[in-house]
């Protein structure tokens, strides 16, 4: 074979495996786009509820996240080889009240300080579309169904708001472009959502009695 047929090989593997990129790109990023504007409608929701478990090695952390206006209150429980403590923040809008509860303790402490506010994230959120288009270049994009809902398995995409590990999976619902799943390394992030049914008598605070006040100093 003469040199010029081989450069004909060549020229044509090259546009063959720019054309597969190009397909792979684009389809990644219509799909990503997508899952962005769909989640865009959660951003300024003021009535939601969100709990999260993460299994890690030792064992699980459970966190609930309820937002109702200003109200907003956070239930946290460790469960770690098998000793469990849970810390509750309640916020009101003015101050927030602090219960932490171990094995041997129960702990509140009044006007604690800012409260951990969990919003509604955007796990592809880019600063623009060249990022996005850039981002799927290198992002694996694959269709799987989880606890009965239609999600994609996305890995390998940058995104300005999370960081993720190598081999990390993210799943995210194709419907609503909420992040519901997560696997990196040995943790296993798992998440759910409820929106626009917040009752009021989950920010009544537990009874102080029960607990021993702890002060600034």
């Amino acid at each position: 074979m003469n040199m010029k047929k081989i450069l004909m090989v060549l020229g044509i593997i090259i546009a063959i495996l720019v054309v597969i990129v190009l397909v792979h790109t684009i389809r990644n990023y219509m799909i990503i786009t997508d899952l962005q504007n769909k989640i865009s409608q959660y951003a300024d929701s003021v009535n939601y509820y969100t709990k999260s478990i993460a299994t890690v090695e030792d064992g699980t952390i459970t966190m609930e996240y309820y937002r109702k206006d200003n109200n907003q209150v956070v239930f946290l429980e460790r469960n770690l080889n098998g000793t469990i403590n849970k810390v509750a923040m309640y916020n009101n809008g003015e101050k927030t009240d602090t219960f932490t509860q171990t094995p041997d303790t129960k702990i509140a402490q009044l006007n604690s300080g800012t409260i951990m506010s969990i919003g509604i994230y955007n796990h592809l959120e880019t600063e623009n579309n060249w990022q996005t288009f850039l981002g799927s270049m290198f992002a694996s994009v694959k269709s799987t169904n989880y606890n009965g809902k239609d999600c994609y398995i996305i890995k390998g995409f940058m995104s300005s708001t999370s960081l993720t590990f190598e081999g990390a999976e993210t799943y995210i619902e194709k419907d609503t472009g909420l992040f519901i799943k997560d696997i990196e390394g040995e943790t296993i992030t798992e998440k759910e959502y409820e929106f626009d049914n917040v009752d009021d008598s989950i920010f009544v605070e537990p009874d102080i009695s029960q607990y021993t006040l702890k002060s600034d100093s």
